[in-house]
């Protein structure tokens, strides 16, 4: 009985055969570099620096973005990213503008291109060619917190706690230098009507450097802070009654119903007997597109001004009528006014009255105006 081997018979080939094969694929890949069609294209390099001392603040000279050209064979130019990392040792960074801070754009493209993409590609330019960096020591300084509650109201405000009571401020040696002098940080925190009577409210407040310092490489830590705060006053319910206005150009077109909404509110107790700010609450209804005669629900919507809080109101959606080209001129016709006929009426009265004085005045100036007879008459006497 034989069995079947699995094992297969080594293939033995010579040493001018494998030469043979070799020098083929050297000649094809050689002939597809050469004479390929040739194109150049754009290629964008994310620099990515990496290795910078801790001690060191970099101050100015950070690239982020290189653009290089190249040229080669069209069809390998197409299979490239469009972006392309480049990473950037500067662990030899020093302070001020030392020579080792030049780093050539070129030199480290070199130390990640293959071979074989050296000889397939030809780079036409780089911008920028050279990166120059600037570096300071690093300092820090801490300084404490100071909060500031911000309101539009004459409101009480109690603070309770602060998540840090201080920030401390690193960067360049010569930016902290200037913040030496600061007493503390202000944290500006905008206070609403709506947090009266809610017991103890936060808010996360993020911490700035003074713009005025003119340091702009100076970090925060941390960089916001939680601040717990009690707004004291009362706030009492009202019930009014709005009119539901539509938020169109022409509000002619359509027919509303109903067109009051009742609403119960809450607003601070100072401003219960307020009208005007208590007509500061608008309320609309938006009509989504129809055809004439169509009709459709639509919600409303409420714009309460600060501190007034909505509890309740009677009607949430309106029915809007999309009118027809009929009931526009009917509608139109019912709201014109007609004229004041006792006031026209005088005024033809006072007309009657005028013309008959200038009549008078006519026939009068006719009487004593002297006819040509008698001019004759009075020469011959005279």
């Amino acid at each position: 009985m034989k069995f079947f081997s699995t094992r297969l018979p080594q293939a033995t080939i010579s040493r001018p055969k494998l030469f043979f094969v070799a020098f083929c694929l050297a000649l094809s890949m050689w002939y597809f570099v050469t004479h390929h069609e040739t194109s150049e294209a754009d290629v964008e390099l994310l620099v990515n620096y990496k290795g910078q001392p801790k001690e060191l603040y970099v101050t100015s000279g950070l690239v982020y973005t290189v653009h290089e050209r190249l040229r080669g064979p069209k069809l390998l130019l197409d299979k490239l990213p469009a972006t392309i990392p480049l990473p950037i040792d500067i662990s030899r960074l020093k302070v001020g503008d030392d020579p080792t801070n030049v780093f050539s754009v070129v030199d480290e493209l070199k130390k990640i291109v293959t071979p074989s993409q050296s000889r397939a590609f030809k780079l036409q330019s780089v911008d920028p060619p050279v990166i120059r960096l600037h570096a300071e020591y690093v300092d820090s300084i801490s300084i404490p917190l100071k909060v500031r509650y911000r309101s539009d109201n004459d409101l009480i405000v109690v603070t309770h706690k602060v998540s840090q009571n201080s920030a401390v401020l690193s960067g360049p040696e010569n930016e902290i230098r200037k913040l030496k002098d600061l007493d503390s940080l202000n944290i500006d925190v905008r206070v609403d009507l709506l947090d009266m009577g809610k017991g103890i409210v936060s808010k996360d407040i993020s911490v700035f450097v003074p713009e005025n310092s003119d340091c702009p490489h100076v970090k925060p830590e941390p960089s916001s802070v939680r601040v717990f705060y009690e707004v004291k006053g009362e706030r009492v319910e009202v019930v009014r009654s709005y009119e539901i206005n539509l938020a169109v150009t022409n509000p002619n077109l359509y027919e509303m119903q109903p067109k009051e909404v009742t609403v119960r509110l809450k607003v601070p107790e100072k401003n219960k007997k307020d009208v005007q700010y208590l007509k500061e609450l608008r309320v609309m209804a938006l009509p989504p597109d129809m055809q004439e005669g169509e009709s459709k629900r639509v919600q409303l919507n409420f714009t309460p001004p600060e501190g007034m809080e909505i509890m309740e109101t009677d009607k949430k959606w309106v029915i809007i009528t999309r009118l027809s080209g009929s009931q526009i001129r009917e509608r139109h016709n019912s709201q014109i006014v007609p004229l004041d006929k006792p006031h026209e009426g005088r005024k033809s009265e006072k007309k009657a009255e005028s013309k008959p004085r200038h009549k008078q005045q006519t026939t009068r100036s006719k009487e004593k105006a002297p006819t040509r007879g008698e001019r004759r008459t009075q020469k011959q006497r005279d």
